[in-house]
């Protein structure tokens, strides 16, 4: 298997990687977004309640942390990246989205019913 780099490199070369391989790169790349979107939210959070930018609530901790994050990821296997607790292969994985999305929809229905 490939590594995430290989893989966007390949895919921006005009190569046609495996399907496994690219179904588990945009697994990677949803995971990378995550931790930029929760770095983006701890940031305005520092800016809104004017906080000491202080490790996670520093844009420069943030910057480096985002480059190794990113750097680590584009050298690894997708697969490995992703590790056991979100490998899509894994049936328990699987199950745990389903009753994720099951309580996520119930919640969304229980906040719509209290709308006037």
């Amino acid at each position: 298997m490939k590594s995430l780099g290989e893989i966007i490199e390949a895919a921006k070369s005009g190569e046609r990687p495996d399907y496994d391989d690219l179904r588990l790169a945009v697994c990677a790349m949803d995971a990378l977004m995550t931790f930029d979107r929760q770095a983006i939210w701890k940031l305005a959070e520092a800016e809104a309640q004017g906080k000491k930018p202080i490790l996670v609530y520093s844009s420069v901790w943030q910057r480096d942390e985002n480059f190794e994050r990113v750097k680590r990821a584009m050298n690894t296997e997708p697969k490995t990246y992703l590790g056991a607790n979100y490998d899509p292969d894994s049936p328990a994985v699987q199950e745990r989205r389903r009753m994720s999305i099951a309580l996520m929809g119930k919640a969304i229905a229980r906040s719509q019913e209290k709308k006037p």
